[in-house]
């Protein structure tokens, strides 16, 4: 029940943009203030997320059944951290800024709310029941990551930021297509 509701999270999030504080807009800019703040609010959600990603891969590295399952999520986790590092660094370079996600806010306290929920879950799951749990949140999960991707980069209007965006939303859908795949072995004939 909550994988459905992390899809509807991100695009809330993102629309809204009530949860973060929208950042001086940066001279030279082309970037309107409500882009820019846009902008910062969906580099702050994918920050957010790349570290939740993460903790869930460790977590699924110890307690999923499936060596497939295992493989993908150190790769993930992996992936991630080196991700996760140019995020903050591109926001800075472009004047975005990233903010903790605020709680005091509907949105960021529905999304905080949302991942401690799911880790609470998944932690109480192991082998085969974790393995389809996991597989099922990751690629909800990278859906909703792609479409926060596309809008952002929609909005950018500086190459690098449209690079590194488009760069990111092509590999999440390869990751994408491997979760599939993975869920379809993991599940097989059977619910």
């Amino acid at each position: 029940m909550f994988r459905k509701s992390l899809a509807a999270m991100f695009m809330s999030l993102f629309i809204t943009g009530a949860a973060f504080a929208s950042p001086p807009p940066v001279p030279g800019r082309a970037d309107t203030p409500q882009q820019t703040a846009q902008l910062s609010e969906a580099f702050s959600v994918l920050h957010a997320v790349s570290q939740w990603s993460i903790s869930l891969s460790e977590m699924a590295d110890k307690r999923a059944k499936s060596d497939l399952v295992k493989n993908y999520a150190r790769a993930i986790a992996t992936a991630n951290a080196t991700t996760d590092e140019k995020i903050p660094s591109i926001a800075q370079k472009h004047g975005f800024e990233i903010a903790p996600l605020d709680p005091q806010t509907e949105e960021g306290k529905s999304l905080i709310d949302r991942m401690k929920a799911e880790t609470v879950l998944l932690g109480s799951l192991e082998g085969d029941a974790f393995d389809k749990e996991y597989m099922t949140l990751v690629t909800n999960t990278q859906q909703s990551v792609i479409h926060v991707l596309e809008t952002s980069k929609s909005l950018a209007t500086d190459q690098d930021v449209k690079q590194f965006l488009g760069n990111t939303e092509t590999t999440v859908q390869n990751r994408l297509k491997t979760a599939q795949d993975i869920l379809a072995k993991v599940y097989g004939n059977k619910v």
